[in-house]
């Protein structure tokens, strides 16, 4: 990956907590973890395993050995999360900090998401699982590297990307990578609205 950092096992912790502070207000995070002393212990738990799952099946990609910034991608063909990807990659002790109650809102919210990508993207495409840059490097070009760099290697394989987000501050930042919305939804019982986008070749 040129000019990125390739994440190490060792790293992985870094990276979640990155991650994880990227997203501690975001809409969807507070939806899941409403209470803020619950949100900081699970939410680099959870990351933490998208990221081990990520560098399993699909593409991990890393600003720098300091982790300025993250993305965690997938082919379409392993888009959807497993139970079982999740328990092969250490999901058991995330599986048991969280409540049932928690786990079932989880699943039914993913299980939703992932329903109306298959449906708005049926063919093969890369998956924009997560981007995130620590709050202290963000407006910084981090995400530009991020999504450059991926770019430049897939685009020879003429695939179309895929992403969703539940936060529209960020719809202008992928605009201008040449994202545009096919859709936006609102998730089940959450009161939060997702928009669907796409990245043509």
């Amino acid at each position: 990956m040129s000019n990125l950092h390739v994440l190490s096992k060792i790293q992985i912790k870094k990276a979640s907590h990155v991650i994880s502070e990227a997203f501690f207000n975001d809409p969807l995070m507070t939806y899941l973890f409403p209470e803020i002393k619950e949100r900081k212990f699970k939410l680099s738990s959870m990351m933490e395993l998208l990221i081990r799952i990520g560098m399993k099946y699909g593409v991990v990609q890393a600003t720098s050995p300091h982790i300025e910034g993250i993305a965690v991608w997938f082919p379409s063909n392993k888009a959807k999360i497993t139970p079982t990807m999740g328990f092969l990659n250490g999901g058991i002790s995330y599986f048991f900090k969280l409540r049932g109650k928690t786990i079932k809102k989880q699943n039914k919210i993913y299980n939703y998401i992932y329903s109306k990508h298959k449906e708005l993207m049926p063919s093969d495409h890369w998956y924009l699982s997560i981007i995130g840059i620590n709050p202290l490097f963000q407006g910084k070009g981090w995400s530009t590297l991020l999504l450059n760099s991926m770019f430049t290697q897939i685009d020879k394989q003429n695939l179309p990307y895929y992403l969703d987000t539940n936060n529209k501050e960020n719809i202008s930042i992928y605009e201008r990578f040449g994202f545009e919305i096919v859709e936006e939804y609102k998730l089940p019982n959450a009161n939060l609205v997702n928009w669907a986008m796409i990245r043509e070749i």
